[in-house]
């Protein structure tokens, strides 16, 4: 059973249609906004001591962080459906 599987049934204990909702939910893919906050969090803590914002950061430099959060979110959830 998943770590997502298993958290459904925990807290919607005999429920299957909320169960399904949670595992729905935690199983969508992640919007490009939801990405791109993410990079920008991760970009933050990383450059705590710069002077250089997200909103100043080049083009690529932001390409990689949302590249990274990309492959961090599908780690994540790959490890949260694994059976």
């Amino acid at each position: 059973m998943s770590i997502i599987s298993s958290k459904a049934e925990h807290v919607y204990k005999g429920n299957a249609l909320l169960q399904e909702a949670y595992i729905a939910g935690a199983t969508r893919p992640p919007t490009d906004e939801e990405i791109e906050a993410g990079a920008k969090a991760l970009y933050d803590a990383l450059n705590s001591v710069c002077f250089f914002s997200w909103e100043s950061a080049d083009r690529a430099s932001r390409a990689d962080y949302i590249d990274a959060m990309r492959l961090a979110l599908k780690a994540i959830q790959g490890k949260a459906t694994e059976e």
